[in-house]
C-alpha cells in the first residue's frame, strides 16, 4: 500500500510516470495542503468529504488519484506499475466509470480540461467528456455512444441524457460531487437525489466544498460510507487577500465604481452583480463613462460566455461583470481585484467570490460597495464568515446619515411558461 504520510512532492504518491510528466509539463512543483491530505485517501479507495479554500487545488486533489487508478491495472500489486491498464476493461458503449457533478457549465468545462491535461500522456487514452445545458443535446448524445471513462456533468443536463437512454451507470466506480454547498440548494438537491438512486451501491464517493453549511448533512449521510473528513480552514487572514468595505449612497454607486476603476491601476477586475439585468445595465453605465467592460451571466449563449471567460483569462479583457455564475470553481490566474457591486444573496457565496483573487498564495483585493439597505445583509455575511471589517468612505462619495429613498423598480416582464420539451430545445437547463 502507498505511504499515506504527506510529503511535499508529487513523487511521494508513487504516481505513474505518465501522470508525473503531465504534472511537470503543467508547471506544478509541490502539492497544495488539500492535495497532500486528500490524494492518499482517494488512492486507498476511501470515501472523502473535503473542505478547502477556493483556489486551493481541489480539482487536482481528486483528478490526479482518479486518473492514476484508471491508468494502472492495479495500484497495489507488488509487481509495480509496469503492467498497464487493460483497455478492454474501460467503459463500454454508453457507460461511465467516473461521474463528476458540478453546478455550472463553466466549471464543467474547466474540470474536463484539468482531467485532459493531467491524462495527456496516458496510453491507451483516457476518455473524458463534459455535458451541460445551454447547448444542443444531440452532439452530447452521440459522443456518449462509445462510452467514456470520466464524465463531468451538470445535474439537469445529465438527467436529460438519462431520459434519452444515453447513459448507463452499471460500471460507475466513483462519484464526485464538487461544490457540495451549492449542490444542496434549490433544484440541485432534488436532482442529486434522483441521480444517486440510479448509481450502484458499491462505489467510492468524493465530495468537495469551500464551506460546511448544515444543508449538506442529509446528502452526506445518504451518499457516503464512513467518509474521511478533511477540514481545511475556510478563510484565513494569512492568505494575502485584503478585504475592504466602502459605504456609499445607492445612487452614487455607479459613480464610485467608475472612480475606483479609473483611479487604480488594476490590470484586471472581476465585478459581481446579483442579477443578470444589473450586469447588462452596469455595462451600459460604464460605457457612458468610456470604460469598456464585458458581461457574463446565464442568459448569455454558452459560446458567448465561454469566449468572454477565455478572453478574460488571456487578459484581453480588463473588466468582466458577472453574476455568481463566475463565483465558483473558476480558476483565473493573477486576478488582482474583485469588486462586489452587489452583495451575494447567500452568505456562504461571499467566500467563493473572495476566492477568485489571491489564488495559489498570491496577493489579492476584494472591495464590497454597500449602501444603507445592504448594511444588515453584510452584517449577516460577516457573522457567517467570522469577519469584522472596517467601513470606509471615499472623499466626494460620503454616505448620508439618513438613507435616500430607493428608486422604484420597473415591473418585470412576465415570461411565458415553457414545456419541458421547449426548455430542452432552448437549452435552458444547466
Amino acid at each position: 500500500m502507498k505511504n499515506s504520510t504527506p510529503k511535499a512532492n508529487f513523487e511521494s504518491f508513487s504516481f505513474s510516470e505518465d501522470i508525473l510528466s503531465a504534472i511537470k509539463a503543467m508547471g506544478f512543483k509541490k502539492p497544495t495542503d488539500i492535495q497532500l491530505k486528500t490524494i492518499p485517501a482517494v488512492l486507498e479507495g476511501k470515501d472523502v468529504l473535503a473542505r478547502g479554500d477556493t483556489g486551493s487545488g481541489k480539482t487536482a486533489a481528486f483528478a490526479l488519484p482518479l486518473l492514476d487508478n484508471l491508468s494502472n491495472q492495479n495500484v497495489y500489486l507488488r509487481r509495480g506499475r509496469d503492467e498497464r491498464f487493460d483497455s478492454s476493461k474501460r467503459a463500454v458503449s454508453n457507460c461511465v466509470q467516473v461521474l463528476v457533478l458540478v453546478p455550472t457549465r463553466e466549471l464543467a468545462i474547466q474540470a474536463t480540461e484539468v482531467f485532459k491535461q493531467f491524462s495527456a500522456n496516458i496510453y491507451p487514452e483516457i476518455r473524458c467528456q463534459s455535458v451541460y445545458g445551454g447547448v444542443k443535446i444531440k452532439p452530447q448524445l452521440q459522443a456518449l455512444r462509445g462510452g467514456t471513462d470520466i464524465l463531468v456533468a451538470t445535474p439537469g443536463r445529465l438527467l436529460d441524457l438519462i431520459e434519452g437512454n444515453a447513459i448507463k451507470f452499471n460500471q460507475i466506480k466513483t462519484l464526485v460531487i464538487d461544490e457540495v454547498d451549492r449542490m444542496t440548494q434549490g433544484d440541485f438537491q432534488e436532482e442529486i437525489e434522483q441521480i444517486s438512486k440510479l448509481l450502484p451501491n458499491k462505489r467510492q464517493n468524493l465530495m468537495f466544498t469551500a464551506t460546511f453549511p448544515d444543508s449538506i448533512t442529509p446528502l452526506v449521510r445518504e451518499v457516503m460510507n464512513d467518509p474521511e473528513i478533511i477540514n481545511m480552514d475556510e478563510l484565513s487572514n494569512n492568505l494575502g487577500i485584503e478585504q475592504r468595505v466602502i459605504t456609499v449612497n445607492h445612487h452614487q454607486k455607479n459613480d464610485l465604481l467608475a472612480h475606483l476603476l479609473q483611479e487604480n491601476d488594476w490590470e484586471q477586475v472581476l465585478i459581481f452583480c446579483s442579477a443578470k439585468r444589473t450586469c447588462d445595465n452596469l455595462i451600459k453605465k460604464l460605457e457612458e463613462r468610456n470604460i469598456k467592460a464585458v458581461s457574463m451571466h446565464s442568459n448569455k449563449e454558452q459560446s458567448i460566455r465561454s469566449e468572454a471567460l477565455k478572453d478574460f483569462k488571456a487578459k484581453n479583457i480588463r473588466i468582466l461583470v458577472a453574476t455568481d455564475v463566475a463565483a465558483r470553481g473558476l480558476d483565473i490566474n493573477q486576478l488582482p481585484c474583485v469588486i462586489n457591486y452587489d452583495l451575494p444573496r447567500e452568505a456562504n457565496d461571499y467566500i467563493h467570490r473572495v476566492g477568485r483573487t489571491g489564488r495559489a498564495g498570491q496577493k489579492g483585493l476584494v472591495i464590497s460597495l454597500i449602501s444603507h439597505h445592504e448594511y444588515p445583509h453584510f452584517a449577516v455575511i460577516e457573522g457567517y464568515n467570522a469577519l469584522n471589517l472596517k467601513r470606509e468612505v471615499i472623499a466626494s462619495f460620503e454616505v448620508d446619515e439618513v438613507a435616500p429613498p430607493l428608486p422604484r423598480k420597473s415591473p418585470k416582464k412576465k415570461k411565458p411558461k415553457l414545456s419541458k420539451k421547449q426548455k430542452e430545445q432552448l437549452g435552458t437547463r444547466n
